[in-house]
C-alpha cells in the first residue's frame, strides 16, 4: 500500500501545473548529509522543522507549498538485505510552490545546516516529471524499505485541477 499511495500522491501533485497561481513552480529537491541517522529522525525534521515553519510563515497569506518526500537509504545498504541501526539516510523530495526557489533554499538550510547538500532543480515544464513517482518508489519495490516513517506528504486539493483529471 505504501508504493501506491506515494505514487497516486506524487503523480497528483506534479499534475498541478497551475495549481493556485500562475507562478507555480516543481521542484525536485535531493537532501544529502543531513546529519540524521534514522528515517525517523529525517522524517521529523522536514516534516516540523522545515514544511511546518514554511506553512506557519506564510499561513496568513496566499503563498501554498504542497510536497511529498521519500525517506531512502545508501545505494550499498539498499542492495543488501538489512538496515543497520545507524547509517545516513538521504531525502528525494518535490515541491509544488508558489514560493520562489531561493525562498525554500533558505529554510532548507534553516532547518538543517549550511553544511546540508541539495540539489534542486526546477521541473516545471519537464514533460519527464510524470516519471518521478517511479523514482520515489524505488527502493521499496525492489527490497520492502518503504515504510509509514519513510515518506510524508502534504497536498492541498484544487477542484480545477481535478477537473482536468477526471476529464482526462
Amino acid at each position: 500500500m505504501t508504493s501506491a499511495d506515494i505514487k497516486n500522491a506524487c503523480d497528483y501533485l506534479v499534475s498541478q501545473k497551475d495549481f493556485m497561481t500562475s507562478r507555480n513552480t516543481i521542484l525536485s529537491i535531493t537532501l544529502t548529509d543531513t546529519g540524521c541517522k534514522h528515517e525517523k529522525d529525517l522524517n521529523h525534521v522536514i516534516t516540523t522543522r522545515l514544511f511546518n515553519t514554511i506553512k506557519n510563515d506564510y499561513k496568513n497569506s496566499e503563498e501554498h507549498t504542497n510536497y511529498i518526500f521519500v525517506i531512502e537509504y545508501p545505494e550499498v545498504i539498499s542492495k543488501g538485505k538489512h538496515i543497520p541501526s545507524n547509517c545516513k539516510v538521504h531525502t528525494h523530495i518535490v515541491v509544488n510552490t508558489s514560493l520562489a526557489q531561493t525562498i525554500i533554499e533558505n529554510y532548507i538550510i534553516r532547518a538543517f545546516s549550511p553544511k546540508v547538500y541539495k540539489h534542486i532543480k526546477d521541473i516545471t515544464n519537464r514533460t519527464d516529471r510524470f516519471n518521478l513517482s517511479g523514482y520515489l518508489i524505488k527502493q521499496g519495490e525492489k527490497n520492502y524499505f518503504l515504510t509509514d516513517d519513510s515518506y510524508n506528504y502534504k497536498i492541498s486539493i484544487n477542484e480545477r485541477s481535478l477537473i482536468g483529471l477526471n476529464a482526462g
